[in-house]
């Protein structure tokens, strides 16, 4: 029997190949046995041949076939406990909180609701997502994640690898039709809470006050928040309050200090470091040069 020992899969590990771009995919043929492990980021699988054993946790074993589509959240131990000789699979890695932002309207799809977005915790009593779509369907799905294949054996080629993402991602959730429990699954109203941001950023706003306009915990609305646009409501924040300091800056003649005040940040100190970090210059050097420069990812 073919045993792969692998215990624990990291993004460095995985996204090593391509640094700094958390997507990619591969194919296992055939698959081997494995020892229970987890991994930090979202594994999505497609069984394209042959069958064998998946087990979720301590959950009881599930068979497996071609045409499942397995959903392995971050955190989550599985292991392949029975396999044939030909058990071929798709794995289809990606860490949302190192991608740029997912569409809103995928956000809001109930699909990706119910396979993405779910905290590890909700699966104390149940298994990970597991479906089985239609021939034609998964067929096509196939297609999709081969092409991703193709494109992830080597680094670069970047937004076409987001293109085939996205394009597959979307099929997946259309691929999977909603469970009843969707009802009890908070979702964040992420216009709602974006147009706060925007109305209100020249004033001093905390965590814990958008936590408790969004309804739900700190953590839920990071999760929540990081999925549908790439990055925290604070650093979102931050954001806003730089574009805005950049338009006092080309369109007004006011002081650095009144642009840090007008801006929304606590010191001047910490404007200039957060600035210069997303602009790529000082504050002085993007007003003597009158033009918007190219920005960086806005990560500080």
């Amino acid at each position: 029997m073919r045993v792969n020992q692998n215990y624990f899969k990291t993004d460095e590990h995985i996204f090593r190949g391509d640094p700094g771009f958390h997507l990619c995919a591969s194919v296992m043929e055939p698959q081997d046995v494995t020892v229970p492990h987890s991994h930090e980021f979202t594994e999505c699988i497609f069984i394209t041949r042959g069958m064998g054993k998946h087990q979720c946790g301590k959950h009881p074993e599930q068979n497996i076939q071609r045409g499942d589509i397995l959903i392995i959240p971050p955190g989550g131990i599985h292991s392949y406990t029975e396999v044939s000789d030909d058990l071929f699979l798709v794995n289809f890695l990606f860490d949302t909180a190192h991608l740029p932002p997912v569409l809103l309207e995928l956000y809001t799809h109930p699909g990706y609701q119910e396979l993405f977005l779910r905290d590890i915790a909700y699966y104390s009593d149940c298994d990970f997502p597991m479906f089985h779509p239609a021939d034609e369907v998964f067929e096509e799905l196939e297609l999709f994640a081969n092409q991703l294949v193709r494109f992830s054996k080597t680094p670069g080629n970047h937004c076409r690898k987001l293109g085939i993402f996205m394009v597959l991602l979307s099929l997946v959730a259309d691929a999977r039709k909603a469970g009843n429990c969707l009802e009890s699954q908070t979702v964040l109203d992420i216009p709602k809470l974006t147009a706060f941001l925007q109305n209100n950023f020249q004033r001093q706003i905390y965590l814990e006050e958008l936590s408790q306009l969004a309804a739900m915990s700190d953590a839920t609305l990071m999760r929540h928040f990081r999925a549908a646009l790439g990055m925290t409501p604070m650093v979102y924040l931050r954001t806003l309050r730089l574009k805005h300091s950049a338009e006092l800056l080309l369109n007004s003649r006011i002081s650095i200090k009144e642009v840090v005040l007008s801006s929304g940040f606590l010191t001047e100190s910490y404007f200039f470091r957060a600035f210069k970090a997303y602009y790529g210059m000082t504050p002085e050097e993007f007003r003597n040069r009158g033009s918007h420069p190219q920005k960086n990812d806005g990560r500080i």
